[in-house]
């Protein structure tokens, strides 16, 4: 092979590599702004603020609040509020039903009677309302165990 073929060969060698490298970066590159455009899209609700909607009874105490935020699904899970208050006595239906249009949202089906069972030992829901509002899911459990307890969470869904 003479010296100018073989010049001519490293040259477009070295130029198939420059455009592969080139064009691997350029994909990734262009994955890397679409998952991020993905994740932190405005279609996710700020499910903190609508957690803070719902007013509780009078009587009930709060003993916990979780609120996971994040831009996305995959690593922390999708964004959630949670709230859980201790009380005397459990919420009716109607309560729990007028708890939700207070806070602005559609009116829940609530599924149970929200009142105790006798003999009954453990820890069991009485009742579970729930509701959906645009791309948010809206759940109120009332449970009993060694006391009434109320649970809100509020994610996307």
């Amino acid at each position: 092979m003479s010296p100018a073929r073989h010049a001519i060969d490293q040259n477009r060698r070295s130029g198939a590599r420059t455009f592969a490298a080139a064009a691997a970066v350029l994909v990734v590159v262009v994955g890397a702004v679409g998952a991020v455009i993905t994740l932190r899209g405005p279609h996710h609700p700020d499910v903190v603020t609508e957690a803070n909607r719902f007013r509780p009874l009078a009587g009930w105490w709060q003993v916990e609040i979780e609120d996971r935020s994040g831009s996305g699904c995959l690593d922390a899970g999708c964004p959630s509020s949670f709230r859980r208050w201790q009380v005397d006595h459990p919420p009716t239906p109607e309560q729990l039903r007028t708890s939700f249009a207070a806070a602005g949202w559609p009116a829940p089906a609530v599924q149970g009677t929200c009142r105790a069972v006798d003999e009954r030992s453990g820890s069991f829901p009485l009742c579970t309302a729930s509701a959906s509002s645009g791309d948010l899911r809206i759940t109120v459990t009332v449970t009993e165990d060694d006391a009434y307890q109320v649970a809100l969470t509020v994610e996307t869904s």
